[in-house]
């Protein structure tokens, strides 16, 4: 608890994955979450309403042959996407009828490990990155086909990690190559319309806010940093060159943690930012609103140190579920194999 009066009170400690968890995705409708590890397997975990225990009701383990690094469900629910260092993805879906999730389709095309998969607000596309500097732009043209629109490979490094704006298609990177990319289509033609320098060091993760106007970003260099879009220039326009949004930088908190940072979360139902990483620190921050100017402020609300023992702290998702108190919900994923749920107490 900080001085503040918020702290993090652990929900659940769930058990099961025999190597380190990697990635966390919620749900968009029910209470339930999935997580993939280095074991080879999906779990996905649900909330008992009644008793109020979590417990494991799937697990998926016959797709990959190797890591699963990643994984998200479509904005319906209906899908998962899993990203595995195999150089594959799999899309699975739930039969209605017995729960179970089947494996639909296999996405293969990168030459090596794929970082990361995320879906578009619309669920009509699919995006995968790789260690191979690409990042793969999909379109879901069947109940179980996929057809690749796009293969972008600007940048210059490792593409850590994707995310979908949450109300456009608009896509953001992150890269070893310590930049963030804003990708946007320009018929049926997609390109880089802004890149983002700032970070010292290996851009691990990027998050939007509800808006899509904010994006945040943690790196290897230790710190945080919030960027906002604004309107083009229209100079620009008067000569010619596309009118796109630009994203600037405006406030960095250093050496927020004191190693690697792994993940940024940004609730879209309360507006919190959440950050985790190698420093076995959760790090919860709130916007301040400001009152004589248009520029936001940031502050750390509380801090919570080893909630996973000595072990690097790879994923943080918020619950998206603005009901019931389900979206003061955190879950994380680390190095010990555990997957914890906290609850956000102000």
């Amino acid at each position: 608890m900080d001085e503040r009066g918020s702290r993090l009170e652990l929900v659940a400690e769930l058990t099961g994955h025999t190597d380190r968890v990697w990635c966390i995705s919620w749900h968009p409708t029910i209470p339930l979450f999935a997580s993939c590890s280095g074991d080879k397997s999906v779990r996905l975990w649900k909330l008992d309403g009644g008793n109020g225990t979590w417990s494991c009701v799937s697990v998926l383990d016959d797709a990959h042959k190797r890591t699963i690094r990643s994984c998200a469900f479509s904005p319906d629910g209906r899908l998962l996407a899993t990203a595995s260092f195999d150089a594959s993805t799999a899309v699975w879906e739930r039969d209605e009828s017995t729960g179970d999730w089947e494996c639909i389709a296999t996405l293969e095309g990168h030459e090596n490990e794929v970082k990361s998969v995320s879906w578009s607000a619309s669920g009509s596309l699919l995006s995968t990155c790789s260690r191979d500097k690409s990042i793969w732009i999909w379109e879901v043209v069947g109940e179980s086909d996929f057809e690749c629109l796009s293969v972008l490979q600007e940048h210059e490094q490792d593409v850590k990690m994707i995310k979908w704006h949450p109300n456009e298609e608009v896509l953001a990177s992150a890269s070893y190559d310590d930049t963030i990319k804003i990708w946007r289509e320009d018929d049926d033609d997609w390109y880089c319309s802004d890149t983002l320098k700032g970070h010292g060091s290996t851009v691990w993760a990027v998050d939007f806010d509800q808006t899509g106007n904010m994006l945040a970003s943690v790196s290897d260099d230790r710190t945080l940093k919030f960027w906002q879009r604004r309107a083009p220039d229209d100079n620009n326009s008067a000569l010619g060159y596309r009118q796109d949004p630009k994203w600037h930088c405006i406030a960095t908190l250093p050496e927020h943690h004191s190693r690697t940072i792994y993940s940024v979360a940004w609730s879209k139902v309360h507006g919190r930012v959440a950050t985790t990483g190698a420093d076995n620190c959760i790090r919860i921050i709130e916007q301040v609103q400001p009152t004589t100017t248009d520029m936001p402020t940031f502050t750390v609300a509380t801090t919570l140190i080893e909630p996973h023992g000595h072990s690097d702290i790879n994923s943080a998702q918020w619950c998206p579920l603005d009901r019931e108190g389900l979206g003061s919900l955190l879950a994380t994923a680390g190095d010990d194999g555990a997957v914890r749920v906290w609850r956000y107490a102000s």
